[in-house]
């Protein structure tokens, strides 16, 4: 294939949002598509929160403050693709629209490149330097579908920026961009349970 990569741009998420992949990565993909996006903006402003971490449901919210990460109830820790779409589309109904945030998840391997090809960074979750996926020594707790939810430990979010015939290429909101190979990005992917969303111009498909 031709090597794809789209210039999105790096935002850090430290030193205000320690615990803020999910929304810097999304302000990342806001920016690329032209919007003055901020990341505390977002963060404060638009993206669903609990006011503690432990039991809440992170396909609904953020569980906790992504501004902490210093050990306490209130400390940030993550969450996935649901309220990422939420706030995006909350702050685009606000900033003259034009785009529609989705959630991508269960997307596989072709889907990602087509998206790419289409001009479509998607942010997308995995782990801190693609290491295997491992837990947070905590009870599991239940979630409102009766599902048990096992809190993951160094999960992080990112963005896809490129690819080609061996190798993605990333926005890491912690780091520089990064070429991890296809097989290794996959497989943490996946043990993240293939979650993703992408910014859709309103008329076009997804």
């Amino acid at each position: 294939m031709t090597e794809i990569l789209l210039n999105v741009p790096q935002i850090l998420q430290n030193p205000e949002l320690p615990n803020g992949c999910e929304i810097t990565s999304c302000c990342e993909v806001l920016r690329y598509l032209g919007f003055d996006a901020d990341k505390c903006e977002l963060a404060d402003q638009y993206l669903p929160r609990s006011e503690k971490w432990y039991g809440a449901d992170p396909n609904r919210v953020y569980m906790g403050n992504p501004h902490k990460d210093d050990g306490t109830p209130e400390e940030g820790y993550y969450c996935f693709a649901g309220p990422i779409v939420q706030a995006a589309n909350a702050y685009l109904a606000r900033h003259g629209g034009g785009y529609t945030a989705h959630d991508l998840t269960g997307a596989e391997e072709a889907d990602l490149v087509a998206q790419l090809e289409k001009g479509r960074p998607v942010v997308f979750w995995a782990s801190l330097h693609f290491a295997d996926i491992g837990y947070a020594d905590v009870t599991p707790y239940p979630l409102t579908d009766g599902s048990l939810h096992r809190v993951f430990h160094t999960l992080h979010c990112m963005v896809l920026c490129g690819a080609d015939d061996t190798h993605f290429t990333v926005a890491d909101p912690l780091d520089f961009n990064r070429r991890v190979p296809r097989e290794r990005f996959m497989r943490v992917y996946r043990q993240l349970g293939s979650r993703a969303v992408v910014l859709v111009k309103d008329g076009e498909t997804l």
